[in-house]
């Protein structure tokens, strides 16, 4: 297989950076030089709903969904596309009970809502936490696919992540938010095409979609639902149905990126229309993923690259295919990598985008309220420009980490998330719910993350992926060690596999003693950092005021619970006033 991108491809991935600088220079002129701070964060909220819908899912999926969730089914099998039931409720869940308040608030950023709600203190250590990760989560961002392509394509590491890093950075800048959704919509276009071109591609190679299945079940990945109550598995519908609601339900209520979107529609119900679809749409895309990961499996069913040393890391694997079944195609494989590009971008400028809000309306507006908006707005287009250089510095770091420190990194920004929500939702859903109880929860919940995780690197076995095959590679292997980076961002080392599906393998023996805690699956640590949260941030809300109960202005809670306590405290005036009539007679 010739692995070099021909001059068309780099013409192709050219055409689809440049459509994305275009877009950003197009909404910065039209602009003006008196480009208001609500234009640039909010895009005065005359976004139309279909813009913010697909804005919302090519934000939350990323180049590393484009090619590690192909990898992780290649590797594990279907199982992991019940991830997509939990968008069956969380999308309605978030639409109705959260976007309603940030909406009605019009917030810019989610901490002003924490800040409003609780306190600064409070509002701040939220800051820390998410700004902390997200400029980590850029970081490797840029450079998890630069390094996925350029050992699978020959693609230069640092082309890679200058061009993503660069454009990102210009484009968010100048343009704001509209440049940055409109972006997004044209780069959720090119990911589903790229998605369904592999798959039909890939699909007609091996002789259609009955002989896909075929050597899916042959290879032992005919196995769709797993009904299974056991924490521990990787995947089974509990944990796609309930652990995977509360990372979904984190990315819809807590990220900066998602409120800014909400609030850039022209109405609250387009709003909620536009979280709802926005939602169910990364299910799509993701079902999508897995698709392509069961058509790669299909199509390398008796050849594995990873076990013949064609490839030494799983997320190799779709920029791999790409090259081997595109390359007598001329253009094809770079309007493919132009698609993980897009993904990049994507995923990229939208926290950047995200970052730049919170640093003006959480710290320039607190420094400075009385700036003037052309300053403002100017400064934070500045404050963008530098925050983008400060990420692609990031970038070229990880290049210098090693694999185990950068997924930790990711597991760092997953830890961080579920606390975060939960504090949401010790604000909106629970009126006595103070700063106290909200500060501790959110420690609470982040110390019951990192436990858990360090204790599942220390005491937890792995779990091994399914077998493959290399019983008809034309070259020969004795042994292969398979490292394998998937969705929860762990190493599973395995040795001594010869070719063909074997009944059984030599893997490492499964360390029974492990403490349970330790070894749940990782779709669950965002639960298990979420109720600990709001169980802590309770007990100590009622602990330091029973005797002073407060309780929160409705505009900060739910509507549903707004209602209620609305109704429960009129009924509890008509209960004193009754008992002052009766105490006169």
């Amino acid at each position: 297989m010739d692995d070099v991108l021909s001059a068309l491809d780099y013409v192709v991935i050219a055409a689809m950076l440049l459509i994305s600088c275009g877009i950003g220079v197009f909404f910065a002129v039209r602009a003006g030089p008196k480009q208001t701070s609500n234009d640039y964060f909010l895009g005065s909220q005359d976004v139309p709903v279909i813009a913010v819908v697909l804005s919302i899912s090519a934000t939350i999926l990323t180049a590393v969904t484009f090619i590690g969730t192909p990898a992780e089914v290649y590797l594990y099998g279907p199982t992991y596309g019940l991830t997509a039931l939990s968008r069956i409720h969380v999308p309605i869940i978030t639409s109705i009970f959260f976007v309603p308040v940030y909406y009605r608030l019009k917030v810019v950023t989610i901490y002003q809502y924490i800040g409003m709600r609780f306190n600064d203190t409070v509002r701040y250590a939220v800051i820390f936490i998410r700004i902390t990760s997200g400029f980590l989560f850029m970081g490797v961002m840029m450079y998890a696919p630069a390094l996925a392509l350029s050992l699978a394509t020959g693609l230069s590491l640092q082309f890679s992540i200058l061009s993503v890093g660069l454009i990102c950075t210009f484009y968010t800048s100048i343009g704001g938010i509209k440049a940055v959704i409109w972006t997004d919509v044209f780069q959720a276009c090119a990911m589903l095409i790229g998605a369904v071109v592999m798959i039909v591609a890939g699909t007609v190679k091996i002789g259609g979609p009955a002989e896909g299945w075929n050597r899916a079940v042959g290879g032992g990945r005919g196995e769709l639902v797993d009904f299974r109550a056991d924490l521990t598995v990787r995947f089974t519908i509990w944990s796609g149905a309930i652990g995977a609601s509360f990372i979904w339900l984190s990315n819809g209520v807590t990220r900066q990126e998602m409120v800014q979107r909400y609030n850039a529609c022209r109405t609250e119900r387009g709003a909620q229309v536009a979280a709802c679809l926005g939602l169910i749409g990364t299910a799509v895309i993701e079902l999508l993923a897995v698709a392509v990961g069961m058509t790669i499996f299909a199509y390398y069913y008796t050849c594995d690259p990873l076990k013949s040393g064609r490839i030494g890391r799983p997320d190799q694997i779709v920029p791999f295919f790409i090259m081997d079944i595109f390359t007598s195609y001329p253009g094809f494989p770079g309007l493919l990598i132009g698609c993980v590009f897009c993904a990049a971008l994507s995923s990229v400028s939208s926290a950047l985008n995200g970052v730049v809000a919170t640093a003006g309306q959480d710290v320039i507006r607190k420094l400075k309220p009385g700036l003037s908006d052309f300053k403002y707005t100017s400064l934070a287009k500045l404050i963008s420009f530098g925050f983008g250089i400060l990420n692609i510095m990031l970038a070229f770091l990880a290049t210098m980490l090693s694999g185990g420190i950068l997924q930790t990194i990711f597991s760092i920004a997953g830890i961080t998330g579920g606390p975060i929500c939960g504090v949401i939702i010790l604000g909106m859903f629970f009126p006595r719910a103070n700063s106290m109880g909200a500060l501790s929860g959110l420690i609470g919940g982040v110390a019951v993350g990192v436990i858990q995780y360090v204790g599942s690197q220390v005491f937890s076995s792995r779990s091994p992926p399914l077998p493959l095959s290399i019983s008809e590679c034309e070259i020969s292997v004795n042994m292969t060690q398979l490292t394998s980076y998937t969705s929860d961002q762990y190493t599973t080392s395995i040795t001594g596999i010869t070719g063909g599906f074997p009944s059984t393998s030599t893997l490492p023996p499964t360390n029974s003693e492990s403490h349970a805690f330790f070894r749940i699956s990782y779709l669950y640590l965002q639960a298990l950092t979420t109720i600990s949260c709001v169980l802590v941030g309770i007990a100590v809300s009622y602990a330091t005021s029973w005797n002073d109960p407060k309780v929160a202005d409705p505009k900060f809670l739910t509507p549903f619970i707004a209602r209620l306590y609305a109704g429960s405290k009129n009924n509890h005036r008509r209960e004193n006033t009754e008992q002052m009539y009766l105490r006169k007679i």
